[in-house]
């Protein structure tokens, strides 16, 4: 399958062909960015489930730790020492590191799941400078009539795009 891209280096540039890709209902696969550009995920109208489960997860990570510091502390072996109490202060030090420890490992599994990223994996799409600072923008030619592919060569020149390829 060939796909068309076009190269940026500037965000606002991406941004402005975005909003001209939309306009004409271009088949974009997808655009690769070094980094989150909050603007285009709003523009094409992508959510992600992670603060939500980021949420879920941090309330598993509370009752979960809250629930083995108390069996430990209280239950299971309690030390009386220098007359402090089993249920003490120490238990908000202990919940807040667990709940943080058990959260980021669980959001960060979760983004590695939905990403399908794992180790050795090849990429499935590779392009000179898209690890560095370059963005790019792919669309599938197969979905294209040759007056659309015309319309969106025009639109990356109008853009300002580093380069227009076919791969």
């Amino acid at each position: 399958m060939s796909k068309l891209v076009a190269v940026y280096s500037d965000d606002s540039k991406l941004l402005e062909a975005a909003d001209q890709l939309i306009a004409a209902k271009a088949p974009v696969e997808e655009v690769i960015t070094p980094f989150v550009i909050e603007e285009l995920l709003e523009k094409f109208h992508i959510k992600s489930n992670i603060p939500l489960l980021a949420f879920f997860y941090g309330v598993f990570g509370i009752t979960s730790v809250f629930a083995a510091l108390y069996y430990t502390f209280v239950i299971d072996y309690p030390l009386n020492i220098g007359g402090k109490a089993p249920f003490s202060l120490t238990f908000p030090v202990l919940m807040f590191i667990g709940v943080v420890l058990i959260t980021v490992l669980a959001t960060v599994t979760t983004f590695f799941i939905q990403a399908k990223v794992y180790p050795g994996k090849n990429p499935e799409f590779e392009y000179p400078g898209i690890n560095d600072d370059k963005m790019v923008i792919l669309v599938d030619k197969s979905k294209l009539t040759p007056e659309m592919e015309a319309k969106l060569r025009e639109i990356f020149d109008a853009t300002g795009a580093e380069k227009i390829d076919e791969v």
